[in-house]
């Protein structure tokens, strides 16, 4: 297992709305209900070998690429402290380097660190999810004007008129 697969591991963990993950390289590809798959990826901010964000893709089977959105490590956690290294006294944003190796460069994420941009990766991934797969408590309720082109479409029988086929009273 290299470090991009061991890191990717630790997040989609922590991530509601991804399952069956297949790792290839270094990247996580993940279903996300009916034609739906999410593909993620850490990636470089123009330095090479330096990758300072997660960019999560939405792939459709049939039509390919829906959308994607790159979490930045410092948009998500900020500048962290390394007490133990005099060099980084106001602390250091962190990202992954290779460099003979591949690791965090300074500061490796905790678990709660990966919590939170677990957190923010699956809420961008809720807007993807098919409706179907929502509970029916979550569901926001139709709106007026769904309400009236379905009504439209479907008419329901009107209940103050008279049957036609019925006999009336004589006159």
């Amino acid at each position: 297992m290299n470090f991009f697969e061991q890191e990717l591991r630790r997040i989609v963990i922590a991530c509601d709305g991804i399952t069956d993950p297949t790792f290839a390289g270094r990247a996580c590809y993940a279903d996300h209900g009916g034609d739906n798959r999410v593909k993620l990826q850490f990636v470089t901010l123009g330095t090479h070998e330096h990758y300072a964000g997660l960019k999560a893709t939405v792939l459709n089977r049939l039509d390919g690429e829906v959308d994607s959105l790159l979490f930045r490590f410092a948009d998500t956690w900020g500048r962290k402290p390394v007490p133990n290294n005099p060099n980084f006294r106001d602390g250091v944003i962190p990202y992954i380097w290779t460099y003979n190796k591949t690791e965090w460069y300074a500061y490796r994420p905790t678990d709660e660190d990966i919590k939170q941009l677990a957190s923010e990766v699956g809420a961008y991934l809720d807007v993807f999810t098919e409706r179907s797969r929502v509970p029916e408590k979550a569901r926001a309720p139709d709106s007026v004007i769904k309400t009236i082109r379905e009504a439209k479409r479907n008419p329901a029988p009107r209940k103050d008129t008279p049957a036609r086929n019925k006999p009336g009273p004589d006159l």
